[in-house]
């Protein structure tokens, strides 16, 4: 096929992202060896993006509309958070360098063979659900605690750190296998093992959102003919998540008065009305909002938010992205997310509309939960590709077709 990467562009392109997805998801002892490996990583990070970055520079670096508000979006924050008190230290620096990997990686290979780069994700995610379906297995009770963590929540750690976080990658590796099954018709055994696996797993270790987050995929891979014609069901979706937000979360308002809410989430999710302590959190980081509204604070560490928010974060996306960077940033990533959903849907495909449909329930996962922005971005960065899944499939097509005549 006249498109497809060569095998040493594969190659480079599974190990790069193999080093930055193992470092960034799997949770590791805080130590002096783990702290040595992590920077030896950074270093080659740095190396890396020089390498990638380079013959950008030579083309007077020409990149597209959505890389550039990505680009320019992470430099502002970086900024915002160095303009504020703050004892992160040089953190999202390297955070900002993985996000230009990833769209350099992007820019670089996802043009021209979407299929390779989606398959090398997919290979990284489900090894690492099944690797962390053994370990609970072999580990039930945890892999290490977080001495920090003590008195502020649950310290045990597993793979990938605390449940919640274990339903993300979870998450990740079924929407990437479910891009990729409904673009290529390949790959369904490992889609349905992974669903599988991803929810005994977080049934096991209780993490309820995880649990209807992949319940919601569930649902929307076995009725997708559904979702055909999916901008009446986004608009819909909006204008609920909006409407949530503001009144539960933006004013604070309970849901006891409500009896079917109040037993769906004390009966189904075996939760308490204040959804675990989160509405108390995020009152107070509206409270704390309304005193910065415009920038934020700033990116902040476990301890500014347990001082200030009575929690290790702001477990919801839209207050974390409020806190940190005020409406300036918070608006401005909207506009990203539906910059790059705008773009997937001028592309009628069951791979586009799949890769939609998951956003919408990751933002429902989020919705309770803080989860590593880095990787919003990367499933932003495949919904907005995506939408050139049907034109190299035709190209490929074209190519058989013309070398066999």
């Amino acid at each position: 096929m006249q498109n497809e990467l060569s095998i040493g562009a594969k190659i480079g392109q599974f190990t790069i992202y193999l080093l930055i997805i193992g470092v960034t998801l799997i949770a590791f002892p805080s130590n002096d060896l783990t702290v040595m490996m992590v920077r030896c990583v950074q270093a080659l990070e740095l190396v890396i993006l020089g390498i990638l970055i380079l013959p950008k520079i030579q083309q007077v670096i020409k990149f597209d509309k959505f890389n550039l508000m990505v680009i320019g979006w992470w430099i502002c924050y970086v900024v915002n958070t160095f303009l504020h008190p703050s004892d992160v230290g040089i953190t999202p620096v390297f955070t900002l360098m993985n996000v230009m990997i990833f769209l350099l990686l992007g820019t670089k290979y996802w043009t021209q063979d979407m299929r390779s780069s989606l398959k090398g994700l997919i290979y990284i995610f489900s090894t690492l659900v099944y690797i962390n379906a053994v370990l609970l297995i072999l580990y039930p009770e945890g892999l290490w605690e977080d001495p920090n963590w003590v008195d502020r929540g649950n310290p045990t750690r597993y793979l990938f750190g605390n449940q919640n976080q274990t339903g993300f990658v979870c998450f990740l590796a079924i929407a990437t296998q479910c891009i990729y099954t409904f673009a290529y018709k390949k790959g369904y055994f490992n889609l349905i093992l992974l669903t599988i696996t991803s929810l005994v797993s977080v049934l096991f270790l209780g993490s309820m959102t995880s649990a209807i987050g992949i319940f919601l995929m569930t649902a929307y891979m076995l009725c997708n003919r559904l979702f055909k014609y999916p901008k009446g069901w986004l608009i819909a979706f909006a204008v609920i998540y909006t409407l949530t937000f503001t009144f539960i979360v933006w004013y604070g308002n309970d849901i006891e008065q409500i009896k079917w809410a109040t037993a769906f989430v004390e009966d189904t999710l075996s939760k308490d009305t204040t959804f675990s302590k989160r509405t108390v959190i995020w009152a107070n980081a509206v409270d704390w909002i309304k005193e910065s509204p415009l920038v934020g604070y700033g990116i902040q560490n476990a301890e500014w938010n347990d001082d200030h928010l009575e929690g290790s974060g702001a477990h919801n996306l839209l207050v974390m992205l409020l806190l940190n960077g005020g409406f300036v940033f918070c608006l401005f990533f909207l506009y990203i997310v539906i910059y790059a959903v705008r773009e997937a849907l001028t592309v009628h495909s069951k791979a586009t509309t799949a890769a939609v449909m998951s956003l919408c329930v990751l933002l429902v996962m989020a919705f309770f939960e803080t989860y590593s922005i880095i990787y919003f971005f990367l499933y932003l960065q495949i919904i907005y590709y995506s939408a050139s899944i049907p034109k190299q499939i035709e190209e490929c097509e074209q190519t058989v077709l013309t070398s066999n005549e």
